[in-house]
């Protein structure tokens, strides 16, 4: 009520100061949001998940959910008598939204503006996508920091990792060192051997 009562007042002040001020009126898809809620609320009903149903199926499931529940904030905004122009009502999964939004990634890309490439992400093991650092509520806990030795498969070495989560060492597939730090310079493009390998012979095979 508080963030759009003070949009409120400043567009109806900008419009009293002689100014064309438009209050687009919207609503976000809210997309893995509505999916988690979705499928939960599908796991209860029905015992199915969204595997179960197939993409179109499901996706069906999701626009009944948006239509029943979408509606509420709008509601809302109309008590509040919010001055929005409501002629002009959108919704972000609109196809023109939709179209407009592709086109533009499209644009993007061409420009060399945007780009594929791989990066760190915070993944969700239960949605299986990565959430942005805004959906990702991060907490403080005591552990305990293990200092790994990797072996280069030479014979010549090792180098020494620090890690809190030592139970994924076997999952290991690759090391990676800053190219343009001279104290890992010699590493590139060696191989070194995985710890706690049940077969320690048997190179892991990690690029520096």
């Amino acid at each position: 009520m508080l963030n759009n009562t003070i949009q409120d007042i400043l567009v109806r002040r900008a419009r009293q100061k002689g100014y064309e001020a438009l209050w687009l009126p919207g609503t976000d898809h809210a997309g893995i949001a509505t999916q988690v809620r979705v499928e939960k609320d599908l796991k209860q009903t029905t015992g199915q998940s969204r595997h179960d149903l197939g993409r179109e199926a499901f996706l069906e499931k999701v626009w009944e959910w948006k239509e029943k529940h979408g509606g509420i904030i709008i509601n809302q905004l109309h008590k509040l008598g919010c001055s929005c122009d409501w002629d002009r009502e959108r919704f972000t999964m609109d196809e023109e939204y939709t179209k407009a939004v592709g086109q533009v990634f499209i644009e993007l890309f061409k420009e060399g503006l945007i780009y594929r490439g791989r990066r760190m992400v915070n993944w969700c093991p239960v949605s299986l996508t990565a959430l942005s650092d805004e959906e990702v509520i991060m907490t403080e806990q005591k552990s305990k920091l293990y200092t790994v030795l990797y072996k280069l498969e030479d014979g010549s070495g090792a180098l020494h990792v620090a890690t809190t989560r030592p139970e994924t060492i076997m999952a290991d597939v690759a090391v990676a060192v800053n190219p343009k730090d001279p104290r890992y310079a010699h590493l590139i493009g060696k191989n070194v051997m995985r710890p706690l390998n049940p077969t320690p012979s048997l190179s892991s095979e990690m690029n520096m």
